[in-house]
């Protein structure tokens, strides 16, 4: 029981506040909802925001005390996962926001997102959405891959000023590598974006056509992630 309530803490800490989920109302049969984290308390109950663009007297008939919703969200990782859990409405507020207040579920199902593990690593990086002279533009974002696979890496740098949003979009990388005095340009696509103590973490899938590229560099670094 410890280790299942473990289990279940450590997966439900990822909804932090600021955090957009999928929340399908009247259980599997429902429509979905996209309501932001305002905050959790532990064993009691998970607070969201009603979206601000949706009109609530539409939903009004499934916002009811004890109506059974279904909440889904992923959690990036050496796999990556999609994490769901059944539950019930608690609670509602209309005012001064619309809040909803969903009960602490008893378990969470869990299911593996990615075919190719992904290996720690840090290796220093920048990335960009141009390149000048096949080179990144001077507006590059310099931080550390974290961790690689076949297919993806994650991508971090440390947040300064105010709130960065990395658009999904296409990027090059520019890979430092020791021994060589130029960096292994890639080409990649951003997927995902969150903040955890202060820094950025970017989910970064490769492009095909730079797939051969990092297949030689994980060969190079010894890393077997098929």
């Amino acid at each position: 029981m410890l280790q299942e309530n473990h289990h279940l803490n450590e997966f439900i800490t990822h909804l932090t506040p600021g955090r957009i989920i999928d929340l399908q109302l009247d259980g599997l049969s429902g429509i979905r909802i996209k309501p932001t984290v305002i905050g959790l308390d532990h064993g009691r109950y998970l607070l969201v925001k009603f979206p601000t663009k949706l009109n609530p007297a539409d939903y009004s008939d499934l916002l009811v005390q004890g109506s059974n919703v279904i909440v889904r969200y992923i959690v990036e990782g050496e796999h990556g996962e999609c994490v769901a859990f059944s539950t019930t409405i608690q609670n509602l507020l209309t005012l001064p926001e619309r809040l909803i207040f969903l009960n602490y579920p008893s378990r969470t199902e869990n299911r593996q997102l990615r075919n190719h593990q992904r290996e720690k690593t840090h290796l220093p990086a920048q990335i960009s959405q141009k390149l000048e002279n096949n080179r990144l533009a001077s507006t590059c974002i310099g931080g550390y891959i974290v961790d690689i696979s076949a297919r993806g890496c994650q991508f971090s740098f440390k947040q300064e000023g105010g709130v960065i949003n990395v658009k999904k979009c296409p990027v090059q990388i520019a890979i430092t590598l020791m021994g060589y005095s130029e960096p292994l340009m890639v080409f990649a696509h951003v997927k995902n974006q969150r903040t955890v103590n202060g820094h950025i973490l970017i989910g970064i899938m490769f492009d095909d056509s730079s797939l051969a590229q990092i297949d030689a560099l994980l060969e190079e670094l010894a890393i077997d992630t098929h």
